[in-house]
């Protein structure tokens, strides 16, 4: 398939149908970033904001497509539908609380992570802006926003006009299936002072990973037998109603409850030493996330200042199976059991969360010489997680005769946090502003856990860990002409640390020395300039900034590369340094370009003492799974044809090679993705054929080592992007 020459195509067959449409800048952009509408070039703060619309017509489907193009913003795949994010560096994984605050509305959805849990994409129809903050948020968002936070913000009930938008659209994908979405939202006016939003999405996604009846796992090259193809489809449910009543021009209520479901069919991970895409299993491993959450909004114009009450329940939900064929052939010399034949065996974990959050925030006018924001925050969070480990071959082969179960774990996990904090804005002299602001918080998590079966690590009674402190951030800042901003910051982030699970002693387990039943919180300083203006009658944006993070006691989770349980360590301490840049431009009222890009260079300046030579990370190495460099472009060009405006768009990435493990060495190779589409676009419906990583690129987002995912260095289980997808979206607004 040749593709270098159809976008330029599509934008010369345009140019040749009609005139240009009037003459206008570049879009201006307001954001919340600071808990109060401003005008994105106004904001002393690395922020990037994509509206609604761009969503749309970059057809970005979750967190993967959103990070591509997100400078600094980068993930880590855990599961379909769930992920873990990191900003600059600054990331978490299994059972650390986020780094990255994750926002639908007002509400956190910062869940701790576990094996298959993390952070949740949220399907971005009918979504107002997506807002992106880079570096610590710790003052205004508190502990899971050590790196940043990324907003969802979703269109608001409308009380003048009934509405409804719709999208429908396919897709194929090469050596995958057929996808399909639809999806659509209702505006109801009901009256002048209230008003309802209704919305339901429907997605299927394609599959494309083959699997194989497992054959010997010492073998370099296994020619096993196809037993199912594209087994890791995935449907994606969801819906959002939400409500808002004025009684008066002072008080609004807002109401709001949110649904979605990923049921996949199986994960997308598959194994390095075999057919392109091809897993070796002998049962499925399906996944089921659900996530509930609802909302009450209330605020209230008091005149001198604005309240909001925000008042959020929530709940998350995952129940994944897993092949354990594998886990079983590596740990079968630890029981003297030979080795092959293989045992088959499966492991289920259950991720149940609840949470409780409640804010009150006062904010001011902001027209005024001293504006502030100030308030208090309460979160509770509770987590349960059940895993069951099973094989009846394996129990047979070491005199198990009573029972197939070979572990089972149930733990029960409570983070609790109290806050309050206030930031102040003073305009020392016109276009001079300084800012102070501090939180002070609290924190409670505690642990027990019981385990039982072969594998079992001691019982860990009721274990509790507590934490307070102080979240500061300095921001001076001068606004030389309109539209325009120069700063610099200094802020600090930080996270709860918490009790561990304990380690087995009887599977071959090689760093017990390593291990410590609590561990604790880890903190950054981030020291930050930065300079953002619209130019030339705003058909010129420039937004860039340079950074440096001092990070204490990093906590790690670490995978005991001998019998593959996990437990979690501060590892040390590391810096964080680099610089990002977004730049769009708009010669012409018919084309827009933009390009943006990072360049992180996030290392450790030192190791603890307990994994030096335990692990294969050494002082001077890279933090795993941050590339350091990071690039995108984007070309628009529209026209009109006829009585209809055509638009062609070119989407370029690329990533850099990711440094992967901290008790492996490994390397996710750099790749670069193309994305185009063109349309044709009216009053109340659009076309668009579109494509999706055209150059049908390997992007691998995952490499896992260690006992559960390969079989000594014969190969590696990897997650990749998805193959080349061409499909069709018809979008309809009435």
């Amino acid at each position: 398939m040749t593709i270098r020459p159809l976008v330029p195509g599509m934008i010369l067959a345009l140019s040749l149908c009609g005139p240009v449409i009037a003459d206008e800048g570049l879009e201006e952009i307001v954001v919340t970033a600071q808990r109060r509408s401003q005008n994105l070039q106004d904001v002393p703060a690395a922020v990037s904001a994509i509206s609604g619309d761009s969503l749309g017509q970059l057809h970005l489907q979750g967190t993967a497509d959103l990070a591509q193009r997100v400078p600094s913003l980068s993930f880590d795949t855990l599961s379909p539908g769930e992920s873990t994010l990191a900003i600059r560096g600054l990331g978490a994984s299994y059972g650390l609380a986020p780094t990255v605050a994750y926002y639908l509305n007002e509400t956190p959805l910062d869940v701790r992570t576990d094996g298959y849990t993390g952070a949740p994409d949220i399907d971005f129809f009918d979504v107002d802006r997506v807002e992106v903050l880079r570096g610590p948020q710790g003052t205004l968002y508190g502990s899971s926003s050590m790196g940043g936070a990324l907003r969802v913000l979703t269109a608001q009930p409308n009380f003048t006009d009934f509405a409804v938008n719709a999208e429908l659209g396919g897709s194929g994908m090469q050596g995958g299936g057929a996808g399909y979405v639809a999806k659509s939202a209702v505006n109801v006016p009901v009256g002048s002072t209230f008003a309802v939003r209704i919305v339901g999405t429907y997605e299927h996604v394609p599959g494309y990973v083959d699997r194989l009846i497992p054959g010997d796992f010492n073998d370099p090259q296994p020619s096993d037998t196809r037993t199912d193809r594209h087994i890791n489809e995935v449907d994606i449910k969801g819906g959002r109603i939400l409500a808002s009543w004025r009684p008066s021009d002072a008080l609004s209520i807002s109401p709001s409850l949110m649904f979605s479901e990923v049921t996949a069919a199986s994960k997308a991970e598959y194994y390095s030493n075999l057919p392109r895409f091809t897993t070796a299993a002998y049962y499925a491993s399906p996944q089921n996330s659900r996530l509930t959450v609802g909302n009450l909004a209330v605020n209230y114009d008091f005149g001198f200042a604005n309240l909001l009450s925000s008042t959020s329940v929530l709940s998350r939900d995952v129940n994944t199976w897993s092949d354990f064929t594998l886990f079983w052939a590596n740990l079968a010399p630890a029981f003297g059991v030979p080795y092959p034949p293989n045992t088959p065996g499966t492991d289920q974990v259950i991720s149940t969360n609840a949470g409780f959050v409640q804010e009150f925030r006062l904010t001011s006018p902001a027209q005024q010489r001293l504006r502030w924001v100030a308030g208090a925050y309460f979160s509770h969070f509770r987590q349960h997680t059940d895993e069951f480990t099973a094989s009846a071959d394996f129990a047979a082969a070491i005199g198990q005769t009573d029972s197939s179960l070979l572990y089972s774990f149930d733990q029960a996990v409570i983070d609790q946090q109290a806050a309050v904090f206030a930031d102040l804005t003073y305009v020392i002299v016109p276009r001079v502003e300084l800012t102070l602001g501090d939180r002070y918080y609290q924190l409670r998590d505690s642990l027990e856990n019981t385990q039982t079966g072969a594998l079992a690590a001691p019982n860990q009674p009721l274990v509790h860990a507590r934490a307070s402190g102080n979240s500061p951030r300095l921001v001076l800042s001068y606004h030389p002409v309109s539209d325009s901003t120069l700063y610099a910051t200094a802020s600090k982030g930080y996270r709860p640390g918490g009790p561990n699970v304990g380690l087995p002693s009887n599977i071959g387990c090689t760093l017990n020395n390593a291990y410590a039943p609590l561990y604790e919180p880890d903190s950054v300083w981030n020291y930050e300039l930065g300079a953002k203006a619209d130019l030339w009658q705003r058909r010129l944006s420039v937004d860039i900034a340079a950074y440096r993070i001092d990070w204490k006691n990093v906590q790690q989770s670490v995978t005991d590369p001998g019998c593959g349980v996990l437990f979690i360590a501060n590892v040390g301490s590391a810096r964080s340094k680099g610089f990002e840049a977004e730049i769009s431009l708009k010669p012409l009222e018919s084309l827009r370009l933009s390009v943006s890009g990072s360049y992180t260079d996030a290392s450790f300046v030192a190791i603890a003492a307990a994994f030096q030579g335990a692990s294969a990370v050494n002082a001077g190495d890279q933090v795993p799974d941050v590339p350091k460099q990071k690039w995108a472009a984007e070309a628009e060009y529209t026209r009109l044809v006829g009585a209809y405006l055509g638009f062609a768009r070119l989407d370029w990435t690329h990533q850099g090679d990711v440094p992967t493990g901290f008790t492996y060495n490994d390397v996710r190779p750099a790749y670069s993705e193309l994305d185009v589409a063109i349309g044709l676009r009216r009053d109340h419906w659009d076309v668009s054929l579109y494509g999706h990583n055209l150059g049908n690129s390997n992007g691998i987002l995952s490499i896992q080592e260690g006992t559960p995912f390969s079989y000594g260095n014969v190969f590696r289980t990897q997650i990749s992007i998805p193959p080349r997808t061409v499909g069709v979206d018809v979008n309809l607004h009435f």
